[in-house]
């Protein structure tokens, strides 16, 4: 997405006929009714403009989405988009400026998409969204200026048509009879998502608002009747026990009453076309008349009128007998009971399912697992592993007759498809923990032979960046980084396998050169630390916001410091040096083993070696290893055969008699396990480091393309300590075992 179109260009209506048509379309939208604003003249304007399709989503004010409706067949069917930069409708809403994306579709080609938000008074009314007609194409120059002219027209219809029509937001009669203010609505909106109550409720408690004017308001917003009291309605039995306690809790729906072909329903939202296209099918039914009330008021009426029984459970679930240990709210939030039709037969996900899942993915924070495998076994069930730090443990082993039900109900919060079997899927889901925690989900499904699926979920919590003294480094390390990332420009990079600390490590050095006179902006995937002052954008590689895309883009934005997640190719590392060239601070990282190698990885994706000479300041490599439990950590001084191993892995005999530790004095740590590590004898993990910092010497060999090795000497001539010579000066401090640190360094020659 960018902020202006392309200048390759494909043929729509020529000339004359291009403004002709606009001049039509303009005199339709001076006198058009909303149905026609939305469907009619956004078909006469992709005809116009040779556009596979021209959505026009409206910005539903209550649930802060954005939807679009048209009509197939006898159906209307609804979309519906989240404000965020998943989408080039996303974007234009949650920037409020223009987005250009390619959309891939399913035959293989690729649509170019342009969508414009419609603000009008201050306020998003909506975004249009036109998708080019030809394949691999963008719209001429003067099929954009027309479109975007149209939405300017299409935004003092809307304003006018919508004024008469419906009412802005759910509390427009309340704003007009001051029965509360415009900072009171606000108040109560921040309030409500803090806390997890609605909006209404607050309004209720905290601004004495009344209750029958707060339904007078609702009713003329949604335009249906409002129902204050639903623990009060005769509700069917038969009609609520089509529905699962969980599908109406999570939704807040109570489907009270059928009537021939149609079914009454409350819900707190009755735009929501998505929600009641649920309730009708479960219901069996092709219409669902709507009802508003309070989101608490029908949660009530649910505990009175619900059935609370659960599905039982299949024979033989490793979870069945345990209580549920967490509420979980996905994003979306899906219906808790589906039965799917498979090629083998049908697999149902019932609530022991999902209780497992929720078990699963709760025990996995409490035991602080940064990943959860799902592996079938050879004879039909699965077993689930957590990785804590760095190494996998079993969790527990399913029955054959949970096994498919547990991947199906993963796919379901990750919006995936469950249909498909044969190609690797990835998605992600957003949930809260049972302490109110926001914890980020990637899911990877890849097919294995047997016709199963491998599951791995890797868990990012909301974390906050870590200070920089605390990233464990030696004090000559700590204080020479301190000043490489005090320069105020150049490239830095931090490199080592996936999982090593790389991004803490940045984000910590962030957190070090932010202030009030410092601008600061990073592009990552996924963002998995936040901070205050800093500008984070996530990558979304299917609409083109890419590492590249990003840098230019920021380039643009006058920053003091760019963090780039990570440099995978010739062009996002050529932009990255040509970043911190033009007088900016770059960091980022590289899949590298060492900091030596990764000059010379570098200079062989194609850069020139005299700017990359020039700009590089800094390469640090680390890794992560795990710590001796402190609960139960056991220190004594090293023996004899110790010492002369630690010295052998140091690899430096100068050096390592340079450290001035006497070892009758030398601590060691050792562990015999507790419950507090769980019996494992280690507990958290820390990082070694390797630092080379750029001297004219290194800067020569790197302009010459001088051998890794030759680079490794170098830096280590001028003080560089490599990465298992850090490691054993913490095994000398008691803080981790020689294990470890030989099972994530190799041996190097010096």
């Amino acid at each position: 997405m960018g902020s202006s179109p392309p200048t390759k260009s494909a043929p729509a209506v020529a000339g004359g006929a291009l403004e002709e048509g606009r001049r039509r379309i303009v005199a339709a939208l001076k006198t058009a009714p909303l149905d026609a604003v939305a469907q009619l003249v956004t078909g006469d304007i992709a005809k116009l403009l040779g556009a596979s399709t021209v959505r026009l989503y409206f910005h539903d004010v209550f649930a802060d989405e954005l939807y679009a409706r048209w009509v197939e067949g006898s159906r209307t069917r609804e979309l519906r988009v989240a404000p965020d930069p998943s989408s080039p409708v996303g974007y234009a809403a949650m920037t409020r400026s223009k987005s250009f994306a390619w959309k891939q579709q399913a035959a293989g080609d690729k649509r170019y998409v342009v969508a414009v938000p419609l603000v009008g008074g201050g306020d998003l009314l909506g975004v249009l969204e036109l998708t080019h007609g030809t394949p691999n194409a963008t719209p001429s120059e003067d099929a954009v200026k027309v479109f975007n002219d149209l939405a300017g027209h299409m935004i003092k219809r809307l304003q006018t048509v919508l004024k008469v029509t419906v009412r802005a937001t759910p509390y427009d009669h309340l704003l007009n009879t001051g029965a509360v203010t415009p900072d009171e609505v606000r108040t109560a909106r921040e309030k409500a998502q803090a806390s997890g109550r609605s909006v209404e409720s607050l309004l209720l408690k905290d601004c004495g608002v009344d209750k029958a004017a707060l339904g007078r308001s609702l009713s003329e917003h949604f335009g249906c009747p409002f129902v204050a009291d639903p623990a009060t309605l005769q509700v069917s039995a038969e009609l609520v026990s089509r529905f699962s306690p969980a599908f109406l809790k999570t939704h807040a729906v109570l489907p009270f009453a059928r009537k021939g072909d149609a079914v009454h329903a409350l819900v707190v939202n009755p735009r929501n076309l998505t929600l009641l296209d649920d309730v009708s099918r479960q219901a069996g039914v092709e219409k669902v008349t709507a009802s508003v009330a309070l989101r608490e008021d029908i949660l009530a009426a649910l505990s009175k009128f619900a059935v609370h029984s659960t599905p039982t459970p299949p024979a033989g679930h490793a979870a069945a007998a345990a209580p549920a240990r967490a509420e979980w709210d996905a994003a979306p939030t899906e219906d808790t009971s589906f039965s799917l039709e498979e090629k083998d037969g049908a697999v149902e996900v019932d609530s022991a399912t999902i209780r497992l899942i929720n078990e699963t993915i709760q025990a996995a924070i409490d035991q602080g697992a940064s990943d959860i495998h799902m592996e079938p076994t050879t004879t039909g069930g699965m077993v689930f592993r957590f990785r804590v730090d760095g190494v996998l443990n079993d969790y527990k082993v399913v029955a054959q007759a949970c096994a498919k039900p547990a991947v199906s109900r993963v796919k379901i919060m990750a919006k995936l498809d469950i249909a498909e079997h044969r190609l690797p899927q990835d998605g992600k889901i957003r949930l809260k923990d049972r302490d109110g925690g926001k914890v980020d989900l990637r899911v990877a499904i890849v097919p294995t032979s047997g016709g199963f699926e491998d599951v791995v979920i890797r868990l990012l919590p909301d974390t906050q960046a870590l200070p920089i003294a605390k990233l464990g480094m030696e004090p000559e390390n700590f204080e020479r980084f301190k000043r490489v990332i005090e320069q105020p420009h150049g490239i830095i990079l931090c490199v080592g396998p996936t999982g090593s600390g790389k991004t803490t490590t940045l984000h910590a050095a962030l957190g070090h050169v932010k202030g009030p006179g410092v601008k600061i902006w990073t592009a990552e995937d996924p963002v998995e630390i936040t901070q205050d002052g800093i500008r984070q954008v996530q990558m979304h590689a299917k609409i083109g916001l890419t590492f590249a895309h990003a840098l230019r883009a920021f380039l643009r934005c006058d920053p003091d410091v760019i963090m780039i997640g990570e440099i995978r190719d010739k062009e996002t590392a050529g932009a990255a040096i040509e970043a911190s060239l033009t007088g900016h601070l770059v960091l980022s990282t590289l899949h590298t083993n060492s900091a030596s190698e990764t000059v010379t990885r570098l200079l062989e994706m194609g850069l020139d070696p005299f700017t990359f000479g020039d700009s590089l300041l800094a390469v640090l490599a680390q890794r992560l290893v795990r710590r001796v439990c402190e609960s139960c950590r056991e220190t004594s001084a090293a023996t004899q055969e110790e010492w002369t191993e630690l010295r052998r892995q140091f690899g430096d005999d100068a050096r390592f008699d340079a450290l001035r530790i006497d070892r009758r004095k030398a601590v060691v740590g050792r562990a015999k396990g507790c419950d507090k590590c769980f019996h494992t004898g280690y507990r958290g993990r820390m990082g070694i480091h390797e630092l080379l910092a750029v001297t004219p010497e290194i800067r020569r060999l790197i302009q010459q393309r001088a051998e890794s090795e030759k680079i490794r000497r170098a830096a280590f001539a001028s003080g560089m300590t490599l990465l298992k010579q850090d490691g054993v000066r913490k095994i000398l401090q008691g803080l981790t075992d020689l294990k470890e640190v030989a099972s994530t360094c190799i041996e190097e020659n010096l």
